[in-house]
C-alpha cells in the first residue's frame, strides 16, 4: 500500500481494517516514510546550518577585507541558511512524534499474528500526531501563579474477534499532567509528567468457556505486568474480563498489554476446562 505522508500529517491518524498481515505492511511503509521525513529534515537543518555558519565567517572576513562584495555574500549565506532551517523545523515535523507510538502499534499487532486467521479483520487506530484534550485545569495554591492541566490523547486501539471467537479490545491512553508557576526568584518554571492507561477488555463467548467467574476465583493470582506498571481495576463476570492499568515508562506499554491479555487466557482456560469437564459423579 502506498503511504501518502502528506495527507497522513494533515489528519495525523491512521486508521484500518484488515488482517494482520496487511496491517503490518501497512506499517513498515508508515515507517519508511516516516523515517524518510526525518533523514530530509535532518539535511535540510544540515544545509541551514553550513549556511549560518558560512554567513558568519564571510561576515568576519568582510570585516577584516573592508569588502562589500564578501559583505553581500554573507547576507545571501545567512538568508539562505535561515530558509533551510525554517523548512527543516516545518518538514513533517507534525508527525515526529508519532515514531514511537507507530512502534507501538506494530508492537501489539504483532502478539496476535499466531492467534488470528489469516483473514481475520483487526480494527486499528493510531494517533500519530499529537492532539491531547484538557480534561481540567486547577489552580495551586501553594505555588505563586501556580496552576496544573491535565490532558489525555487516545493514541492507540486495536479491536478484532480471535480465533476462538473471543472479542478483544486494547486501548492506550496517554495521560499528562502539566504544572506551572513562579519560583521565589520570580522565574517561571513548568514541570510535565507523562503516563499511560492500558485497557485490556475480552468479551469471551460463554458456549466455549463457560462462566470464568469461579476460575477466577480459583487461581487467587493477580495480573503479573512491568515494573512500571501497576494493575487498578481487574474485573472477571459472566461475559467479560477487564484488566486496566497505569504504565509509567513507554517501552513497556505493549508489553502490558501483552501480560494482561495472557493473565485474562489462563482464567479463560481454566474455564473451558472446568466446563468441558464432567459432571461430578457422571462417566468420564
Amino acid at each position: 500500500m502506498a503511504i501518502d505522508l502528506k495527507q497522513l500529517e494533515q489528519s495525523g491518524v491512521y486508521e484500518a481494517k484488515a488482517p494482520v498481515s496487511s496491517l503490518l505492511q501497512d506499517l513498515v511503509a508508515i515507517g519508511q516514510a516516516l523515517d524518510a521525513a526525518a533523514l530530509a529534515r535532518k539535511k535540510l537543518s544540515r544545509i541551514g546550518w553550513m549556511g549560518i555558519l558560512g554567513a558568519v565567517s564571510l561576515f568576519i572576513l568582510a570585516a577584516v577585507m573592508s569588502n562589500a562584495i564578501v559583505g553581500l555574500l554573507a547576507v545571501v549565506s545567512l538568508v539562505v541558511g535561515i530558509v533551510f532551517f525554517v523548512k527543516s523545523s516545518r518538514a513533517g515535523s507534525k508527525l515526529m512524534t508519532g515514531r514511537k507510538r507507530h512502534d507501538l502499534l506494530e508492537q501489539m499487532l504483532k502478539v496476535f499474528e499466531n492467534d488470528s486467521g489469516d483473514t481475520t479483520p483487526f480494527a486499528v487506530r493510531l494517533g500519530l500526531k499529537s492532539a491531547p484534550e484538557l480534561l481540567r485545569e486547577e489552580p495551586m495554591l501553594h505555588k505563586k501563579n501556580g496552576k496544573q492541566q491535565f490532558y489525555k490523547e487516545n493514541i492507540v486501539s486495536v479491536d478484532a474477534e480471535l480465533l476462538d471467537g473471543t472479542a478483544i479490545s486494547e486501548n492506550v491512553i496517554e495521560l499528562v499532567r502539566k504544572r506551572s508557576y513562579t519560583n521565589p526568584r520570580g522565574k517561571s518554571k513548568s514541570k510535565t509528567r507523562t503516563g499511560f492507561r492500558v485497557t485490556v477488555k475480552l468479551d469471551y463467548p460463554s458456549e466455549t468457556y463457560g462462566d470464568a467467574q469461579p476460575a477466577r476465583q480459583a487461581l487467587k493470582e493477580e495480573i503479573k505486568v512491568p515494573a512500571s506498571a501497576r494493575v487498578r481495576d481487574f474485573r472477571v463476570s459472566e461475559k467479560a474480563i477487564l484488566v486496566k492499568t497505569t504504565v509509567g515508562e513507554e517501552n513497556e506499554i505493549a508489553q502490558t498489554a501483552a501480560m494482561a491479555c495472557l493473565g485474562a487466557y489462563r482464567i479463560l482456560n481454566l474455564a473451558r476446562r472446568v466446563a468441558s469437564a464432567p459432571p461430578q459423579g457422571g462417566q468420564a
